[in-house]
């Protein structure tokens, strides 16, 4: 099939480009990352043996520098998964037409809608990849540093795979018809604004500002990336030890979509698949009408 003979054209450059060791890099950082628990590990036990602080002192503080690294390690695949996948798709079409790759691919018989979900599949199959590794390495690392179980970041890890789909689709659809800088600025632009939805609704909220409410919930349509973190912190909330303050929170996602209905029809979840859909199709209709 045309769509799965591209998908692996597009994994077979991604090998070519050393795509595969970009990710790696990211991987060990991530590591690194999570590996900080173990010097705060070290130096909080040293300060107990020291008689600098008790053993309640460490009992209270050691769970919270856990979810401190766990946040950290999680916001850091999602800021990874997000800008590789702008890298990725940015000239996924563009890119090829520039080069007059696709120049050979479209006289034959193959639908362009086929390329186009071809290249989807190929890209998302090395983000989601990346990104569940990513989230193995943090489960592992930070389990054996705890002993504790937190299987609960195998979902956040499931969860966190589609904040890159999401802004991949979008990225992808504006190559058919930006061109690479263009297009990749676009879908960096709009990315950024959709991360802004939980600050502009927390100042919202602080300032009792509608307009601030109002760009927040926009935000959170334009590309639905605040219901995804709402999912990832309801799946940590079991393992996530919390003071009951929200030093270590820029703000909070609005549920505009889920508000809508009665939380059993997750609205959040139905959007998300129509955006993701729609915004493919938009791109698919696009692409068939562009001059290459």
């Amino acid at each position: 099939m045309a769509v799965l003979t591209i998908a692996g054209l597009t994994l077979r450059e991604a090998v070519r480009r050393r795509t595969f060791l970009g990710a790696l890099l990211m991987g060990l950082l991530i590591l690194g990352l999570s590996g900080l628990l173990s010097l705060i590990h070290t130096q909080m036990r040293a300060q107990v043996a020291n008689g600098v602080h008790d053993a309640i002192w460490y009992s209270l503080n050691y769970p919270l520098a856990r979810s401190i690294i766990m946040a950290l390690c999680l916001f850091t695949i999602r800021v990874f998964g997000s800008f590789f996948a702008i890298l990725l798709a940015g000239g996924a079409v563009s890119g090829e037409i520039e080069r007059g790759l696709l120049a050979v691919i479209l006289p034959k018989p193959i639908p362009r809608w086929q390329i186009l979900l071809g290249k989807w599949i190929g890209l998302n199959v090395i983000l989601a990849g990346s990104v569940l590794v990513w989230g193995l390495i943090v489960w592992a690392s930070l389990s054996m540093q705890t002993h504790a179980d937190l299987s609960a970041l195998l979902l956040a890890g499931l969860y966190l795979t589609l904040f890159p789909i999401v802004i991949c689709t979008l990225t992808l659809t504006l190559s058919t018809v930006a061109q690479r800088v263009m297009g990749t600025s676009l879908a960096l632009v709009i990315s950024a604004f959709s991360w802004f939805d939980g600050i502009l609704n927390t100042m919202g909220s602080t300032f009792q500002a509608a307009p601030l409410h109002w760009l927040a919930n926009v935000a959170s349509v334009v590309m639905p990336q605040g219901c995804i973190a709402w999912w990832i912190k309801d799946a940590t909330d079991p393992i996530n030890y919390t003071t009951g303050r929200q030093d270590f929170q820029f703000g909070v996602s609005p549920q505009f979509v889920k508000g809508l209905g009665p939380a059993s029809l997750h609205l959040d979840a139905l959007y998300l698949i129509v955006y993701i859909v729609g915004v493919f199709l938009i791109g698919a209709i696009l692409f068939e009408r562009r001059d290459v």
